[in-house]
């Protein structure tokens, strides 16, 4: 029986519904990071075109919003002079973002799979483990591509943030965190600079260094200090790209709502299946999202290489054999910086605010 290119492909996908059903959290991809962030937090409500780049339809990332009125716009008398209300407003926050990683399956390996790929009541036997295999092969390269994920978001992130209206700037703020809680404490900071946003209810943090070190002091902390206060609200996400993308002990605090991951679909549709010397499809893979098993899925290209591949020094590198190429296109959804008009006192805001964690004294 021959596993042709589009039969290697439903292979995958139902092997890794076989083989991810297991109750193995080593089974599952686990995001971190910023990106655990936004997957665990997403808000998409004010992408317009979410379906379509869902779909494989559409390329560019497009939001809708409107913009909030003013009192200057509400009138005390009953006449006919009426101000128009804010209509809405439509932006194209650019093309997404693209990553891809490829695995190389020779025609050895690809015909050991071919046999168990194509005798399902082998699965649970010797065929298993080939599957399981390459399964883990997937899992492996898909892990070192959301690592490339979680840093371009950060990255992007980098010349997102809005102005922080306690200070009428977007430049990172210095916030004092200690081991002790009083008036002066960062986190009360961050609170009081959140009402002066208008942000209410928990904040979402990521980034590095010190205000991990203080959620995770806070953690610990099993009775109360010598100011009398006991474990402190915080949670923070940790991500060490945040060092290069956005500076050491730096920070970042997001209002719910105004910060997503836009995931955008290629390999659907008109846009799947065999075209030419290759099959193009798409495959599911578990992540834990939440403490839930959520489907991620991924674009996937696999190709036949019908001449061996030599390095630039005329080494043989690769023999004959199929290139598998895994890729993600996504984005990253912001709040727009003109929700608030001027003469706003959130003129500017967009709910995400640069810090830096400093010592208290």
């Amino acid at each position: 029986m021959t596993l042709t290119l589009k039969g290697f492909a439903s292979a995958i996908i139902y092997n890794i519904y076989v083989i991810a059903g297991l109750n193995d959290p080593q089974l599952k991809i686990s995001p971190v990071g910023f990106l655990r962030m936004l997957l665990e937090n997403n808000a998409l409500t004010q992408v317009l075109n979410t379906e379509e780049l869902q779909q494989g339809q559409a390329r560019d990332i497009k939001v809708r919003y409107q913009q909030r009125g003013l009192e200057s716009e509400v009138s005390d008398r009953d006449d006919c002079d009426t101000n128009i209300t804010p209509e809405w407003k439509e932006s194209n926050i650019g093309a997404p973002l693209f990553n891809k990683i490829g695995i190389f399956i020779s025609d050895d390996q690809m015909r050991k799979y071919e046999l168990a790929a194509t005798n399902p009541t082998a699965l649970g036997k010797d065929a298993v483990n080939v599957s399981r295999a390459m399964y883990e092969t997937i899992l492996t390269h898909i892990g070192a591509l959301l690592g490339k994920i979680d840093s371009n978001l950060v990255a992007a992130q980098a010349s997102k943030w809005g102005t922080n209206a306690a200070y009428g700037t977007a430049d990172a703020q210095n916030i004092a965190l200690g081991t002790k809680a009083d008036m002066e404490d960062g986190l009360v900071k961050l609170q009081l600079d959140a009402e002066t946003n208008e942000v209410y209810g928990d904040l979402l943090i990521c980034g590095n260094g010190r205000v991990r070190a203080f959620d995770l002091y806070n953690k610990l902390k099993n009775g109360f200090d010598a100011s009398g206060f006991g474990a402190l609200s915080l949670n923070a996400y940790s991500d060490p790209k945040t060092v290069a993308g956005w500076g050491k002990d730096h920070f970042g605090v997001f209002a719910k709502g105004t910060v997503g991951f836009v995931d955008v679909n290629k390999n659907v549709g008109v846009y799947a299946g065999e075209k030419g010397d290759s099959v193009f499809f798409q495959i599911p893979m578990p992540a834990m999202v939440n403490g839930v098993v959520v489907p991620i899925s991924f674009d996937c290209q696999l190709k036949y290489e019908t001449c061996p591949q030599y390095n630039a020094e005329g080494v043989k590198i690769a023999d004959r054999g199929y290139k598998l190429i895994i890729s993600k296109t996504y984005g990253l959804f912001n709040q727009p910086s003109d929700a608030y008009k001027d003469g706003d006192p959130l003129a500017g805001v967009n709910g995400s605010f640069h810090y830096v964690a400093t010592a208290q004294e």
